[in-house]
């Protein structure tokens, strides 16, 4: 089943172009006088006065001192290329306070701009976390732009990744069950949530990360829609699912608090008539599955 609406951060309208990576292919794209360039500082975008992203050219980047690999190539934007790039001192390129937290601007984001940053991130992210080969230990080599990178000792290639998780609308009746994690902000309720394992469905992880939070059987898994989530990069999978029984056995060690609410008390918090919990942000996939329950 398909939202009625953008998913934040999907949505995006680069073309990856793939199959045009070579270094004659770069050089012509990185030259290019329409090139534009997002610049990152500790995983936080650079922002224009009026909230946007702010862009530069790649040129403004030659002697800076870069985060591992360097400007990495995006993918094409309405025919323009777009690379983004993390810099250890912002202060040269933009105002060190136009750099903000991902989390804390993604609702004042342009639906195509959250996509692109949230892509730029978790490239950036994973070239972070990822610089030495999981093979033999050597310091790999960014290759295509940073799609890939290639380990110069032992010719191991590496690609980056996106952790499944699931996350799930336990439902019972008219009620949904919601849960708060350790160290959470008061009052925050939101969907329970889990990583995926080898070997697993999305049904079975379903399954499986419920009766460990929670004690409660599902059975009656259906897929609603996903969510691509730069922190750092993950695919969230989200699904409804009937819970066999409505008695909670709390894992303390994920869920600091689990309720069960009603379908009317949820639009009550949605309205904004009600402070039973804190309603979970737009720009999260939580946020998106409740509204899609209560509406339904």
């Amino acid at each position: 089943m398909k939202p009625s609406f953008i998913m934040p951060f999907a949505g995006g309208t680069l073309d990856h172009v793939e199959t045009r990576r070579t270094p004659e292919h770069l050089k012509a794209f990185v030259t290019d006088k329409r090139a534009q360039c997002l610049v990152f500082f500790k995983g936080m975008p650079a922002l224009n006065d009026d909230g946007s992203l702010k862009f530069i050219h790649p040129s403004e980047l030659i002697g800076r001192d870069l985060q591992d690999p360097g400007p990495i190539f995006l993918g094409l934007n309405d025919n323009i290329p777009v690379f983004a790039a993390g810099v250890a001192h912002p202060e040269d390129l933009a105002p060190i306070e136009s750099f903000q937290n991902m989390r804390a601007i993604a609702s004042g984001l342009a639906p195509t701009e959250l996509a692109l940053a949230g892509r730029a991130k978790s490239m950036l992210d994973w070239h972070f976390t990822h610089r030495f080969c999981a093979n033999c230990g050597t310091l790999s080599n960014a290759d295509e732009g940073g799609v890939k990178r290639n380990c110069p000792e032992c010719e191991a290639q590496h690609f980056p990744r996106v952790n499944p998780v699931v996350i799930m609308l336990v439902l019972s009746g008219d009620k949904v069950l919601l849960g708060r994690g350790p160290g959470w902000p008061e009052g925050f309720m939101s969907a329970l949530a889990g990583f995926i394992s080898p070997g697993e469905t999305i049904e079975e992880a379903t399954a499986r990360e419920t009766f460990e939070e929670v004690g409660i059987k599902v059975n009656n898994v259906q897929y609603l829609f996903s969510q691509p989530w730069p922190f750092p990069s993950q695919l969230m999978m989200g699904v409804m699912c009937d819970a066999e029984s409505e008695h909670v056995t709390l894992d303390e060690a994920e869920l600091e608090a689990a309720k069960w609410f009603t379908k009317d008390e949820v639009k009550a918090v949605f309205a904004k008539q009600s402070d039973a919990f804190a309603r979970p942000p737009r720009f999260t996939i939580a946020h998106q599955l409740l509204r899609y329950w209560i509406e339904s």
